[in-house]
C-alpha cells in the first residue's frame, strides 16, 4: 500500500514524544489524511499508558528517549497490556543499534527522524496491514546477519552487547545524570544502577567509570548531531 492509498476505516493514533515541535510536526502531516484521527498525545511513558487505556487507539507512534522509564519499557508494557495495539518507533537514534531492540520489545516499525517525510506514512500503512517496517538499509543488514556468521574481530558497536536496561543506563549517563538520578528515574535502587554500570564497563572494555561516562557523553552527542 502506498502513502496515497485510503484506509478502509479511520485509524485512531496516539503520539508520544516529549518535544512539542515533534508532536506538532506529526499533527501537521497526519491531519492532512481523513483516515487518521489523533486521539491524544503524551510526553512520557506513564501518561502514554493512561492515554492508551482510556482511548484504545489502533496505533501508537513513540520516541525512545523520554522522561521516566523510557520508550523501550513503554513498548514492553503496551505489548503486554494491549497486544492488539500497533506500535511504531520514530527516533533519532541509530537504527542499527536501536531498531532491533524496539522490535524485540514489541514494536512493528522503526523510522529514523532523519528519514524522508513519506517514510513514516509508509510505515503506518505497512504496519496496519500486518507487516513490519524498517529501512531498506536495516533490512539488508538484518538479512546479511542471518545469512552469514559474524566474523571474528567484527567491528560491530560494543553497544550491541548491552542489555536493554544497560543500554538505557549508558544513555542516561551520557545525558549527564548521576547514578542516584538514574535510579530515581528508572525506579531502581542506586545499588542496581551501580551493578548495571559495572556490567557496562566490563562488556565495553572500560577500566574506570569516568572513562565509561566520557564515552557515553560522546555517544549522546553523536546522536544529537543526526538531527542537525
Amino acid at each position: 500500500m502506498t502513502t496515497t492509498d485510503t484506509l478502509e476505516k479511520t485509524c485512531r493514533l496516539v503520539l508520544v514524544d516529549d518535544h512539542p515541535a515533534v508532536i506538532n510536526g506529526y499533527r501537521f502531516m497526519l491531519q492532512a489524511y481523513p483516515s487518521f484521527e489523533i486521539c491524544g498525545t503524551a510526553a512520557n511513558e506513564s501518561a502514554a499508558l493512561a492515554l492508551v487505556a482510556r482511548e484504545k487507539p489502533d496505533l501508537l507512534i513513540t520516541d525512545l528517549n523520554m522522561p521516566g522509564r523510557g520508550g523501550l519499557e513503554l513498548i514492553k508494557d503496551l505489548a503486554a497490556l494491549h497486544p492488539g495495539l500497533k506500535i511504531i518507533v520514530s527516533s533519532m537514534h541509530d537504527e542499527m543499534l536501536c531498531a532491533a531492540r524496539a522490535l524485540r520489545a514489541g514494536a512493528s516499525g522503526y523510522v529514523g527522524k532523519d528519514s524522508p517525510g513519506n517514510a513514516l506514512l509508509d510505515a503506518i500503512h505497512k504496519v496496519l496491514d500486518g507487516g513490519v517496517y524498517v529501512s531498506e538499509r536495516l533490512a539488508a543488514h538484518l538479512a546479511a546477519s542471518f545469512a552469514t556468521p559474524r566474523p571474528r574481530g567484527s567491528t560491530e558497536s560494543p553497544l550491541t552487547k548491552l542489555s536493554d536496561r544497560e543500554f538505557q543506563v549508558f544513555e542516561l549517563f551520557g545525558h549527564g545524570q548521576t547514578a542516584k538520578e538514574i535510579a530515581a528515574q528508572l525506579h531502581l535502587s542506586p545499588k542496581t544502577v551501580s551493578v548495571h554500570r559495572d556490567h557496562i564497563k566490563e562488556k565495553m572494555g572500560f577500566v574506570t567509570s569516568a572513562e565509561m561516562i566520557r564515552q557515553a557523553v560522546r555517544w549522546v552527542e553523536t546522536q544529537r548531531d543526526v538531527l542537525k
